[in-house]
């Protein structure tokens, strides 16, 4: 099996990636604990970096949501390949294409228009000030600005737009 994803500069920086979906030592090194894992869909013969990467389009693979991108595989290869980054690039091939889960396309958003991941509650509120923490000061305004100009704004716009 060789890598289908073909992404030639990563395979530069990396030439072992072929061994990649050979392998599998991410995948089941005990002391790792990649949260994929854990997952029934997965095992020793169908790991979850092989489930990724393998298919024909692997853009249009749920399961590459399922990466939270911890490098964790990176650090447990013996062979100095990175899934990590084959992952995230198929990621972003996926982003470009419109095919992102529906949650990370809420996640953006939310980043963009006010600079946190989740939303400030009054809970939250309350917590940090127990806890004897600042308020939250929200200022997105340089993220906005960095997504303007890398094209996210538009490109989330054109994917909420197409899912409506």
């Amino acid at each position: 099996m060789v890598l289908k994803v073909d992404y030639q500069s990563l395979t530069d920086r990396r030439p072992n990636a072929d061994i990649c979906l050979k392998c599998g030592v991410c995948c089941v090194a005990n002391d790792f604990f990649c949260h994929a894992q854990f997952d029934t869909q997965f095992d020793p013969k169908n790991t979850f970096v092989y489930n990724c990467l393998e298919p024909d389009k692997p853009e249009e693979n749920p399961n590459i949501w399922l990466c939270v991108s911890c490098h964790k595989c990176e650090e447990a290869c013996p062979y100095d390949v990175s899934p990590v980054e084959y992952i995230e690039a198929t990621k972003k091939k996926a982003f470009d294409k419109g095919n992102s889960h529906a949650g990370i396309i809420g996640e953006v958003d939310a980043i963009i228009s006010t600079g946190f991941a989740f939303p400030i509650t009054s809970s939250t509120v309350r917590t940090r000030d127990r806890l004897g923490l600042e308020p939250f000061q929200p200022d997105a305004e340089d993220l906005k600005v960095i997504a303007k100009k890398t094209g996210l704004s538009d490109k989330l716009e054109e994917i909420k737009e197409g899912s409506q």
